[in-house]
């Protein structure tokens, strides 16, 4: 009964771990993306990104679905991108970004977990997503 008891014991501890570990990071976020909302802050937060958002030929509106999709889930980032109104390039663009390249407030704590260097990883997400997102862009032109 010990072998079934023990390793039930320590999944569960190290699921709550992870849990509590998620809950800490992901209602900040929604708190923040509720406040920006509320406040009509999309305007000015487009407005600064906007010259980022040009080089992956998004409006600069795209910028909160984009760091919604980074920090909390895709989820969150679905939400604020769908009102847009975004062209089926936008979109692609958009999605390959968030497919690489989402929920890293949530996967960085949870892969530190794991013991895999975490900082590497991190950045090589961010850069392969927007890289990815910019190749688009590119080729959709070409076609």
């Amino acid at each position: 009964m010990k072998e079934f008891v023990d390793p039930l014991k320590k999944g569960l501890l190290n699921g709550l771990s992870v849990t509590y570990t998620m809950v800490k990071v992901i209602i900040p976020c929604y708190v923040l993306i509720e406040f920006i909302k509320y406040y009509d802050l999309l305007r000015p937060v487009a407005t600064f990104f906007k010259p980022v958002m040009r080089l992956l030929d998004l409006p600069g509106e795209a910028a909160l679905g984009l760091l919604a999709g980074f920090f909390i889930n895709l989820y969150a980032a679905i939400a604020i991108l769908s009102p847009l109104n975004l062209s089926p390039k936008e979109i692609t663009v958009c999605a390959l970004n968030l497919g690489i390249c989402h929920s890293l407030t949530v996967e960085t704590p949870v892969t530190r977990k794991t013991g895999v260097n975490y900082v590497p990883l991190l950045f090589l997400r961010l850069f392969l997503g927007l890289f990815a997102g910019w190749a688009v862009g590119i080729l959709w032109k070409i076609w």
